[in-house]
């Protein structure tokens, strides 16, 4: 449970050794705060209340107590740095089955039930039935142990278990990077670059991708395969989208008036999570005109993994977007496992080859093979065709002679801010 929703009274005992001044002032029901401050003497969950949350001790102490049925207290031990608390809340919707309070200062990782179904939903249904069963077991044991005496014993190893587990599995980590992406997300740390696609005949920009990037406040610009994965797993690249579509598309309606482009488009990445809504063509389509930008120039980049999930759910949104006049951009086209069933069931209108192709095809038969075959399949169905990674003229030019004429990477430009993509316009529109 949320600090702001659990009781946090403090023990009149103890309230003194909360005075340390070691921790600074804070709002406890702030829900950006990455990390969730107790002072000693606190409680952070009190049995039988609603919980919602889940936290990871980052440091201090804190001690576990029960009440039995005839009221008596039971003292069932303490938790220190790496321990896992209030897991119970966020598996199921039983209350809280002991009380928490904090014995030194206290720094908390939250896990929101939310977040925690988030993560169930998208991992093997197996697990989400093992581990509520093993939660409804262990609640039962707790119900029927009347005789419980002392658990002091087993503490000391359970912690040391729990932080080991904890080390080994990066989790600690990966919750830590999730809240610093949820702040990310509300306080404008995210920023969009944009990659030209360019027509490698005439050298004219004909649109660009917009990139999402993270400025951290203490690692600075971190590169995009350290937070996406890890953004898609919780559920947090939703709102990420979100933002980056209209972004993307103000910045697109920019470019056009200042170089009197309307055909320029704006390809954005989205992620199979985007698409288990029904209403996201309408979200997308009222954002649209809200700027002013056509559906036309409007691409959505997936990736051959969500067309393998073959969910009806994902085929009708596409269908829905494609009807509503956007594009449906396949990327890394070639590195997935899809099957040419799949291209005739999604409404696909771009292929773009996978990187790795393009900058092997020179010296390596097999990679030059799936090129030819790639485009050799876009003539023959109808889709049109871009390489990604051009990185040499001899790239370029063997890729005109095969009949791709639309390129994007470094050879012609590195991904930019949105005033270097203006300058970048001037010159090559004249």
């Amino acid at each position: 449970m949320k600090p702001g929703t659990d009781k946090t009274n403090k023990d009149p005992e103890t309230e003194s050794n909360s005075q340390s001044g070691l921790l600074p002032v804070f709002d406890a029901a702030d829900p950006l705060q990455i990390e969730k401050l107790y002072r000693a003497g606190e409680y952070i969950m009190r049995q039988g209340d609603v919980g919602d949350s889940a936290y990871f001790i980052q440091s201090g102490r804190v001690l576990i107590s029960l009440t039995r049925p005839d009221g008596s207290e039971l003292l069932m031990g303490q938790r220190g740095a790496g321990s896992l608390i209030g897991e119970m809340a966020i598996v199921d919707d039983g209350p809280r089955s002991a009380t928490v309070k904090a014995i030194e200062d206290c720094r908390l990782l939250e896990i929101s039930k939310a977040d925690f179904t988030r993560a169930l939903r998208n991992s093997n249904p197996i697990v989400g039935l093992v581990t509520r069963l093993i939660l409804l077991r262990y609640r039962d044991v707790l119900q029927r142990s009347e005789n419980i005496k002392d658990f002091s014993a087993a503490t000391s190893m359970l912690e040391q278990l729990e932080k080991v587990h904890a080390e080994e599995s990066r989790v600690l980590e990966l919750v830590r990077m999730a809240n610093e992406f949820r702040v990310a997300v509300a306080r404008n740390q995210l920023f969009l670059e944009y990659q030209p696609f360019v027509n490698m005949e005439s050298g004219k920009v004909l649109g660009f991708e917009a990139l999402m990037r993270w400025q951290h406040p203490v690692k600075g610009k971190m590169r995009p395969d350290l937070f996406i994965p890890m953004a898609e797993d919780t559920g947090l690249i939703i709102d990420a989208t979100r933002w980056a579509f209209r972004e993307s598309c103000s910045t697109l309606k920019r470019l056009q008036q200042a170089c009197g482009d309307t055909s320029l488009f704006m390809s954005i990445n989205f992620s199979a999570l985007d698409f288990d809504d029904p209403a996201f063509p309408d979200e997308m389509m009222f954002i649209l005109h809200e700027i002013g930008v056509s559906a036309s120039n409007v691409h959505l980049e997936i990736t051959e993994r969500l067309l393998l999930r073959h969910s009806d759910q994902v085929r009708r949104v596409l269908l829905r977007c494609r009807e509503l006049g956007m594009h449906i951009s396949i990327d890394d086209f070639g590195t997935g496992y899809s099957s040419l069933s799949y291209l005739h069931q999604y409404p696909v209108s771009i292929l773009k080859i996978d990187q790795s192709f393009v900058r092997n095809m020179i010296g390596d038969d097999s990679s030059l093979s799936l090129v030819k075959t790639i485009i050799s399949l876009s003539q023959n169905m109808g889709f049109e065709i871009i390489a990604e990674g051009v990185e040499t003229i001899e790239q370029a030019r063997l890729l005109l002679g095969l009949r791709c004429h639309v390129a994007q990477g470094y050879y012609y430009a590195r991904p930019m801010p949105e005033e270097a993509a203006l300058m970048l316009l001037e010159k090559r529109h004249g």
